[in-house]
């Protein structure tokens, strides 16, 4: 066929200060069989002009200078308006060198499949046998993918035709009207992820994107191959890509995509905040930073991206892998970037150091996996039937409304089950309503996952906590002790959900303290005190939003930690430790403000932070207290072995680990003592949440044993026989033996949690949507038996409210001040002293239709058990049994219920004599809770970046110091 008969293509060559590859670039494309090609080189703004270079290889090329550098597409897009008449446009980049027939081949390929884009196969530049790319494949998140291994060795394999997602944009033939049509490469895409986003959205419109083998390309990859300076690609990549995703889905498929990549860009954040790159950390924020502003014009572009859709998305993404690239891709990038920046020197040193203690190292991870491996295969088995099967309603494991509603409750104020105006709720309603948003409304696992975090969290507390001190070895021995300790599982068989989260967060709540007695972190002794201080108010708020009683306690614990310092003559990181938690504690007020204001108010009862007292005959005595024995697990003598393990630090102890052990015996004493005087009621109202107070106990215990793990790995493994190895041997099989007790209890599969909740027996209570405002259920009682938390009355019996039926999550945070609900407690006073038989009638304005009088944890049922036994009152009993508008229902479960006769539907008005806050000043004050949040995350994430960049000057001056010393 003539030259002038074959379908015009215009090759677009950007380049920026390329090196000699340049050259080779034109020269290759001016070796092209191809009659009918012209050829426009781009400067993009290269610091020495490039023309003379292109003049004395092909004069006849057309070349275009830009005067800044927008990045490979968009320089790209000139070709545009300095060129007409064009059929196809080849777009390369200057360090690719084609074969002499590659144009051709891709031309009447693209005829051949009707292909509006076609690519080559990429090969290596200087061993052509050996394949670099060959089309893309692409995940739902718009993460590339090599079809090909890097460097596979081309036999032939591959030679078919194939249509795929994406092709490389090294060099890529587009079809010059498709081109025109989708715009060209997005403007805002520089550089990394602009073939992926261009193929897309040609795909949108309808055209094949295929890949042709027989078509040839050399690349150099000069970028890669830092032949010239390398951006930060992966923060450019993170960036495209979601752009990608958040323009070219539909709305339906775009929500989903993106509730899925938010979810996975948190699992990189923590990955990355845990293998210590932070800068990793920036760039996946700074990605959602960078998409999300205004500049960018996001909702421009989605509706041009709309305005040319022909195809939906099911179609589209027809060619999309399954699998996930893009997580596999950071953990692979951190280990490439890891490798390359070691330095010859550094990798012999380290392959000395290997050679020295590699079979100590493998026998101890080894050791270290196969001990992982176990205790998580046994701790999987021994909740077995609680991850699959169904949590029954008992204690605080209360259903999880909607997250609007918990986003309602929090933005709109909540009035504990209508006994009061609606007043500033706790942050945690906000909490947990975002956390439900990420689950996409799967509130019933969001509940199993938060408390299997919870459990998992404590343990890996303990381990950072003992990092400064102790081998991994022992780590993983203080954290397996305080993962069987009997706390988390007694408070799972008694559904105490604030007991999990303080065992979950009281770790690193004593971390902080120690840090802040330069004690457990000595590098972040000497900063100032803010830099210390706002991540701790932001995490004794976040704790204390759950459970209010976390405050106190750490003011308590930093106390105790500065007598153990002035007991083991560290007096210096006293006053440091005190001001610091007392700082932390402020701010942690004033970012739950206006919530936290409430425990001011008159009438606060004190059972809402430490919790109702139970029954003063059923309380627990000091030996069962410091057994941890508040449940199921921890009876008998094994419940003494961690705490005899925990006196070998006394014993054995030496330097930093005795100190840090008097520090820990100071907690341990000091919380037995607070937990013992609430549990005799010598706190006042209150002190019944004795599982959330014995918390830092228990913390101190399993610190304790990790420093006897770490006197025995570290300092007795190589000593000579003597008697601090016989305490060692004591240490070990205490240690050993305190494990049996938990592991026992695994066998059942449900760590006595009852099977049963009173969802399965009241469900009937539940009232119409038209009168659920009105109905509410009155729940008396001990507090062991009543669902959710409860206002004390006195000890042994609680009163809860809940509206519309049984109660749910959201009654786990009561009001301080009981409003309306404090006047019931008279009239439930004189029902149960006898002197008024008309308690329904005064329980009427209220809106109480049922007394519910529970007798035990769970209900009483044939075959199953109910957990410990609560039962009321006998004095209450008789007084309700006695009033005339108040008719006994048949038992239900062992629970009994008195309908109220005098209750009438359609009241729903606040009762008198309730509290509330005035609409506006609500409003007004969460708004500015809210905006302090964001603000204070906001600064805390630029003040560890700058203390990041400053820590990197510092040793960046320290080689550069080293370097020139003699």
């Amino acid at each position: 066929m003539p030259d002038e008969q074959v379908p015009p293509v215009v090759a677009v060559v950007v380049s920026k200060d390329p090196g000699s590859w340049l050259e080779e670039c034109l020269r290759a494309l001016q070796a092209q069989d191809y009659g009918n090609l012209s050829v426009l080189v781009v400067d993009a703004a290269s610091a020495d002009p490039i023309a003379p270079r292109v003049a004395a290889v092909a004069p006849e090329f057309f070349l275009h200078r830009s005067e800044e550098n927008a990045g490979f597409g968009p320089s790209a897009n000139v070709v545009t308006g300095l060129v007409s008449g064009a059929s196809y446009y080849l777009f390369c980049h200057d360090d690719v060198m084609p074969e002499p027939d590659a144009l051709r081949r891709l031309v009447e390929e693209a005829f051949r499949s009707n292909a509006g884009i076609a690519g080559p196969k990429l090969v290596d530049h200087d061993e052509a046998d050996l394949l670099l790319q060959l089309g893309l494949g692409v995940d739902r998140f718009a993460a590339p993918l090599r079809r090909v291994e890097h460097r596979e060795f081309d036999q032939a394999q591959h030679d078919a035709v194939t249509e795929v997602f994406a092709v490389p944009g090294a060099c890529t033939l587009v079809r010059a009207d498709l081109f025109a049509t989708i715009g060209g490469f997005d403007p805002q895409i520089s550089m990394f992820g602009e073939d992926v986003d261009l193929c897309w959205r040609a795909r949108l419109v309808g055209a094949r994107v295929v890949v042709v083998p027989s078509a040839v390309a050399r690349h150099l990859e000069a970028t890669s191959a830092r032949h010239r300076p390398l951006p930060e690609s992966r923060s450019l990549q993170w960036r495209h890509e979601l752009r990608a995703v958040l323009k070219n889905y539909g709305a339906w498929r775009r929500g989903a995509v993106v509730a899925q990549l938010a979810v996975l860009s948190l699992l990189e954040i923590a990955y990355f905040f845990a293998i210590g790159r932070r800068d990793r950390v920036r760039q996946v924020y700074g990605a959602w930073r960078w998409n999300l502003a205004p500049e960018r014009g996001l909702e421009t572009a989605r509706a041009e991206v709309a305005a040319l859709r022909r195809l939906p998305d099911r179609e589209v993404c027809e060619l999309l892998s399954h699998r996930t690239f893009r997580l596999w891709r950071s953990v692979r990038q951190v280990i490439e970037e890891r490798a390359v920046r070691l330095s010859a020197e550094s990798r012999l040193r380290a392959q000395r150091r290997i050679e020295d203690v590699r079979h100590r190292r493998e026998h101890r991870r080894k050791d270290l996996t196969t001990i992982v491996v176990v205790v998580a295969c046994i701790l999987i088995f021994g909740s077995r039937s609680l991850l699959v099967g169904h949590l029954p309603a008992v204690g605080d494991l209360l259903p999880l409304p909607s997250p609007t509603t918990l986003l309602a409750r929090f933005f709109g104020g909540y009035n504990d089950a209508g006994s009061q105006s609606p007043g500033p709720a706790s942050p945690a309603f906000a909490f947990l309503g975002l956390f439900g948003l990420l689950s996409l409304g799967a509130m019933g696992v969001l509940l199993k996952v938060g408390l299997i975090c919870a459990i998992v969290a404590g343990p890996v507390g303990v381990a950072r906590l003992l990092r400064p001190v102790a081998s991994p070895l022992a780590r993983l021995a203080g954290a397996i002790s305080y993962l069987f300790l009997p706390l988390a599982w007694n408070a799972i068989s008694a559904g105490d959900v604030p007991a999990l989260i303080c065992y979950g967060v009281m770790p690193f709540i004593v971390a902080r303290l120690l840090g802040a007695s330069r004690a457990g972190r000595g590098s972040e002794a000497g900063g100032p005190r803010h830099k210390e201080v706002l991540g701790f108010a932001i995490l004794l708020a976040f704790s204390t939003a759950f459970v209010p009683v976390v405050l106190p306690m750490t003011l308590l614990l930093a106390v105790l930690l500065a007598l153990g310092s002035l007991l083991s003559g560290a007096r210096s990181g006293a006053g440091h430790l005190l001001g610091v938690t007392v700082l932390a504690a402020l701010g942690a007020i004033v970012l739950l403000a206006p919530w936290s204001i409430t425990f001011l108010q008159a009438h606060t009862t004190l059972s809402v932070l430490t919790g109702a007292a139970t029954d003063p005959g059923r309380s627990p005595v000091l030996g069962v207290i410091l057994r941890l024995y508040l449940g199921p697990i921890g009876k008998g003598v094994l419940g003494w072995a961690f705490l005899a393990a925990a006196l070998f630090v006394l014993v054995s102890g030496l330097g930093a680990r005795l100190v840090l052990g008097i520090k820990m015996w100071t907690v341990v004493l000091g919380f037995a003592a607070l937990t013992w005087a609430a549990s005799a009621g010598w706190l006042g109202p209150g002190g019944g949440s004795l599982r959330v107070l014995i918390a830092p106990f228990a913390v101190g215990i399993s610190v304790l044993v990790g420093l006897g793990a770490s006197i025995v790995v570290d300092e007795l493994t190589d000593s000579h026989l003597g008697l601090h190895h016989l305490a060692a041997f004591g240490f070990v099989a205490c240690y050993l033996a305190a494990l049996l007790p938990v592991l026992a209890a695994t066998l059942p599969g449900r760590f006595s949690l009852p099977e049963n909740g009173y969802d399965d027996v009241l469900s009937w209570t539940a009232a119409s949507p038209a009168q659920a405002s009105s109905t509410r259920l009155l729940w008396l009682g001990d507090p062991v038996a009543l669902p959710g938390a409860s206002w004390q009355l006195h000890p042994g019996l609680a009163l809860a409210l809940s509206e519309g039926g049984l109660p749910d999550a959201t009654r786990l945070f009561l009001s301080p001040n009981p409003g309306a609900a404090r006047a019931m407690s008279g009239e439930i006073a004189a029902a149960e002293s006898g002197t008024t038989v008309r308690l329904g009638s005064l329980l009427a304005p209220f809106g109480v239709r049922y007394v519910v009088v529970p007798a035990a944890l769970a209900p009483v049922l044939v075959g199953s058990s109910p957990g410990p036994l609560a039962p009321p009152p006998e004095l209450l009993l008789d007084g309700l049994a006695t009033q005339s508008d108040l008719h006994e229902l048949p038992t239900e479960g062992g629970a009994v219920v008195f309908e109220n006769t005098a209750w009438r539907p359609g009241h729903d008005s606040v009762p008198a004599g309730a509290h509330g806050v005035p609409a506006p000043l609500r409003t007004l004050g969460v708004a500015a809770e809210v905006l302090l949040w964001l603000a204070t995350a906001r600064y805390y994430v630029v003040g560890r970046r700058r203390r990041r960049h400053e820590r990197a000057r510092a040793r960046h001056h320290a080689r550069a110091h080293a370097a020139g010393a003699p």
